[in-house]
């Protein structure tokens, strides 16, 4: 509540205080909580050693949203030294929890073919495991796959069905390729 200033003033310090006492306790959300506060320098002095600190604590516990934070810390390479392997490694260990931001990463690295060896058909697979869960960014990602063919059959009407699916929870950029798509004319009946 004091982080988010709902029902009382917002306040950096009072959360880290109340965030470090869950986290003292051994309660892994508080644990990354306070870990991104560290991350951040809100409330505290900015320490990425900290933060990386706090969700490992949370790691050790298997919650899935601190692998995801773990992940993003070895890929920018802040409180441990960098590397898309590790960064991958943290981001399938969530993926394989279900979490879908982490199997948009895990598409992502396989798409891109930073840590794992490149594979449009491996990042489809996670986009679309993410795309189910009704994740926008994966969403559009996916139909981008479909709109040029990379990993699946090139499929204007899928893309579009994908762009649509996240243009429609407000997905800015899922807008501009849907309207392209309509300028267009594929995938479409004008």
């Amino acid at each position: 509540m004091f982080y988010e200033g709902r029902g009382v003033a917002q306040s950096d310090k009072e959360a880290v205080r109340w965030f470090k006492k869950a986290a003292d306790q051994g309660f892994a959300k508080a644990q990354v909580y306070l870990g991104l506060m560290f991350f951040e320098g809100r409330g505290v002095a900015q320490s990425d050693k900290e933060a990386v600190r706090w969700c490992k604590k949370a790691v050790d516990q298997g919650f899935a949203e601190a692998q995801v934070y773990l992940g993003l810390m070895f890929e920018k390479g802040c409180g441990v030294a960098q590397s898309d392997k590790e960064a991958v490694r943290w981001y399938k260990k969530a993926a394989d929890q279900g979490l879908a931001k982490a199997q948009v990463y895990v598409g992502l690295r396989f798409y891109e073919g930073r840590g794992v060896a490149q594979s449009d058909k491996e990042a489809v697979r996670w986009y679309k495991k993410a795309a189910d869960q009704g994740l926008a960014e994966a969403q559009v990602n996916l139909g981008l796959m479909f709109e040029k063919g990379c990993g699946v059959a090139q499929s204007d009407k899928e893309a579009v069905r994908w762009y649509k699916k996240a243009a429609d929870q407000g997905l800015a950029k899922a807008q501009v390729y849907l309207g392209n798509m309509f300028g267009y004319g594929r995938g479409v009946v004008n």
